[in-house]
């Protein structure tokens, strides 16, 4: 599979790049001796950056080696070909770069074949039991031949990512992404963000670089898309008038016992992306879920679905002084039983 390289900036570098399962090939880099480059300007570039972050991965003791793999050089004994051991990887990666080029053109003279001594030829990293995702995200970022992140990697994004990175925009983080023309990702507040920013903020994350609006697409079926609306924001149209969620209408009914406010207070409660992003970052923080009144563990009590009873009630501010200016931050609710969730609302009756 082709890719692209970032340097340090995040701009792709022009270099022939492909990544399979076990390899990381570096094509050869073009152009005739003593005569412009054309093909590959920034073949060792390229080549540097990989050696340095493949020595700053988790992958650097899976490196069996450096081979030549130009087609003259496959015709070769493996032996033969090999330009650097799996024990000098733990060299200074400038010393590398420099081995390989070195024993790349020493083989060239001894052979005849790449004339003039020629070090820029096509040679294959090998690292043990690395994936295309795995390599494709060593390197520095994950991208195809198109310089888009492949949909695989995009679907890493979790649910943390995407609260955190709807955060970042609240605090009014910069970014490189317009605001949005056909659609927004609406908060439990009413906000609305526009979806490539909040999806984008939070890839980042899995790059660990920034991300621009040319790394991916946004769109119903994009996984852009799906992964904001599985961890429980909403996109709707833009201007799109969204109506209060219904759900549990009846019990509503008969637990506000009329009370607008109070309807009010309980839809809050329930608004989408709100209780799913407390729970995440309440188990997160403790290892698992419990009622935060009476200490009661549901999945223990009640098997492997007894969270479904913990729910999520907004402690800081009173019925009687909600407004629909009211702004909900993760601290100032709790995760409460069912039971101890009615008990609390009943004494502030």
């Amino acid at each position: 599979m082709l890719t692209k390289v970032p340097d340090v900036t995040g701009v792709l570098l022009n270099a022939k790049v492909e990544v399979e399962d076990g390899a990381i090939i570096v094509h050869s880099r073009g152009g005739a001796f003593g005569k412009p480059n054309l093909r590959n300007p920034d073949y060792r570039k390229a080549l540097s950056l990989i050696v340095e972050r493949l020595k700053q991965s988790d992958a650097r003791d899976s490196v069996t080696g450096v081979w030549l793999d130009s087609r003259v050089a496959l015709t070769w004994p493996e032996d033969q070909r090999r330009l650097l051991e799996a024990s000098e990887f733990a060299l200074p990666a400038g010393e590398i770069v420099t081995l390989i080029g070195q024993r790349a053109a020493a083989k060239g003279r001894t052979d005849g074949t790449f004339g003039h001594g020629n070090s820029t030829k096509r040679v294959k990293f090998r690292v043990l039991h690395a994936s295309v995702d795995e390599l494709q995200e060593i390197i520095g970022s994950p991208i195809d031949e198109h310089g888009r992140v492949p949909p695989s990697v995009q679907r890493r994004v979790t649910a943390q990512m995407v609260d955190n990175a709807i955060a970042r925009l609240q605090l009014g983080e910069p970014h490189s992404f317009h605001d949005s023309t056909e659609y927004d990702v609406l908060l439990p507040t009413g906000e609305r963000l526009p979806p490539k920013a909040v999806f984008g903020i939070a890839l980042a994350s899995v790059l660990g670089r920034p991300t621009k609006p040319t790394d991916f697409s946004a769109g119903w079926g994009q996984p852009s898309f799906s992964v904001i609306e599985d961890a429980g924001y909403p996109i709707v149209a833009k201007g799109e008038i969204v109506p209060q969620s219904d759900t549990d209408q009846d019990d509503e009914r008969s637990w506000a016992e009329g009370d607008i406010r109070r309807v009010q207070h309980l839809r809050r409660e329930r608004a989408p992306g709100l209780a799913k992003a407390k729970k995440r970052r309440f188990a997160e923080l403790h290892g698992l879920l419990f009622c935060e009144r009476c200490g009661v563990i549901p999945s223990k009590v009640l098997g492997p679905y007894g969270d479904a009873c913990i729910e999520v009630h907004h402690e800081a501010v009173f019925v009687a002084k909600m407004d629909g200016a009211t702004r909900t931050r993760l601290t100032d609710l709790k995760c409460l039983c069912a039971n101890c969730h009615r008990i609390v609302h009943r004494e502030r009756l």
